[in-house]
């Protein structure tokens, strides 16, 4: 069924089907897109057959459960033989990492595989509630290219966990278009702002290497990144965080976190501390924040960035590029001005780039 342009699947049991609910007070949004993740031969099988598997989310220990189960009559990939190798892979959408990925054991031989696999994440489930689940279905080939055999994809901003944990049988979808928005992503970024007033400045923070100019400053705790790409032959990155109160892009301008090594969600609890700013002056100005994979022998690689500001594309009347917040990023900036010497808490999604948006 479509609703609002989208492609809405539901399991094929009907007695489930009044159990499931759309746009307007969704319990389960099922919909089908492209889905890129590496594997390359699309369109070559024509893809047919069900998937059975069950959702279950753990409260206490922050765990989701996917429990595959089985599949039925999947597309044979040997047709003299009438047979496929299958497996299941599955990511939490729009995170495509490696680190994202699960997967469970080829069954060799089989249109009618059984897994009996969970796959779990540990994810809280404010954070899962703006992930989609892909689930798809592969034939591996040890000497080529793996085969699409079908996918199905779950959101979770309306899923209702615990009403029925029950495994379904669900079609198996053909790969579509997919959202521009779900290719991009770089990871998250975790990190707390406030201005500090002039008389709010303690002896801690202050800059000594600067004069006292009667002005505040702006403090930026930069807490850790979650699922950046791994940049090394190990899926590793060595990630520092590097960070501008622009249009001051100076040397002396420029604050950075220490490196961590190979990890890919490092965590830093770093303060950069940008001195003499008035408060008025935030409106005119951009934070902005990048991270890097660090390399000792060779240029940087960027992993992600964002820019906190009010999205006007004007700095001082002047037309900027760099003044193009969207969203999350205006909020938070916003609420930083409005709250003078109070911490705001964000989470922000990495841009793929600090082109103008």
């Amino acid at each position: 069924m479509y609703i609002n342009g989208v492609h809405i699947l539901v399991p094929k049991d009907s007695d489930q089907y009044h159990k499931f609910s759309f746009p307007d007070g969704s319990h389960e949004s099922i919909a089908s897109y492209y889905s890129d993740a590496g594997e390359v031969n699309y369109g070559k099988i024509p893809v047919s057959g069900e998937i059975q598997f069950a959702l279950d989310y753990d409260y206490s220990s922050c765990i989701l459960k996917i429990d595959i189960r089985q599949c039925k009559d999947l597309a044979p990939v040997d047709t003299k033989k009438n047979r496929s190798d299958p497996y299941i892979k599955t990511y939490l959408l729009p995170d495509k990492t490696r680190s994202g990925k699960r997967k469970t054991k080829v069954k060799k031989h089989a249109l009618n595989p059984t897994f009996n696999e969970v796959l779990k994440y540990a994810i809280d489930i404010t954070e899962l509630e703006t992930r989609t689940l892909w689930l798809s279905v592969w034939h591996s080939d040890l000497f080529g290219r793996n085969d699409f055999l079908g996918e199905i994809l779950i959101a979770f901003d309306e899923y209702t966990f615990g009403h029925d944990t029950l495994p379904k049988w669900f079609q198996l979808q053909e790969r579509q278009q997919e959202p521009s928005e779900l290719k991009q992503y770089k990871g998250d970024l975790f990190l707390s702002v406030r201005y500090v007033s002039p008389g709010n400045i303690t002896t801690t923070t202050k800059n000594k290497k600067k004069k006292d100019t009667g002005k505040g400053q702006l403090e930026v705790l930069i807490k850790e990144a979650r699922n950046l790409s791994g940049m090394d032959s190990y899926g590793n990155s060595d990630p520092f965080c590097k960070g501008y109160l622009l249009p001051d892009k100076s040397r002396h301008g420029k604050q950075k976190t220490d490196v961590v090594k190979k990890n890919c969600s490092p965590m830093w609890n770093h303060t950069l501390i940008f001195s003499d700013v008035d408060l008025e002056e935030l409106k005119e100005r951009s934070l902005e924040l990048t991270v890097w994979d660090h390399d000792a022998m060779g240029s940087n690689e960027f992993l992600g960035g964002v820019r906190l500001n009010l999205g006007t594309g004007r700095s001082f009347s002047r037309e900027v590029e760099w003044m193009d917040a969207r969203g999350e990023e205006i909020t938070l900036w916003n609420a930083v001005s409005d709250m003078p010497n109070a911490w705001i808490d964000g989470s922000l999604m990495l841009r793929s780039n600090m082109e103008k948006q």
